[in-house]
């Protein structure tokens, strides 16, 4: 079931709608405050973006330039690199 496109591909759609979520959350908790609207958006970047050593040997063991890799970790994040990893994206 791993090994499945559609599924990582739901996946991925779902961290789109969860970064939707994450600034949405931020206006709903914070609708007073620039700084406090930015807090949860930071914090799901940030811990997107620690995924980067993992990926990052992904990536280069697969030929992916370094650009994408970072810029699809910092917007996928597991879900892209995962099946990658296991060879659903090629």
């Amino acid at each position: 079931m791993l090994d499945k496109k559609g599924l990582w591909y739901f996946l991925m759609f779902g961290a789109l709608v969860l970064w939707v979520a994450v600034i949405w959350l931020g206006y709903m908790l914070f609708p007073q405050s620039a700084v406090g609207k930015a807090v949860p958006f930071i914090l799901t970047l940030i811990l997107h973006l620690s995924e980067i050593p993992i990926s990052s040997k992904i990536g280069r063991a697969k030929g992916v330039p370094r650009a994408r890799v970072i810029i699809l970790t910092a917007v996928f994040g597991f879900t892209w690199w995962l099946p990658l990893k296991r060879g659903v994206f090629a």
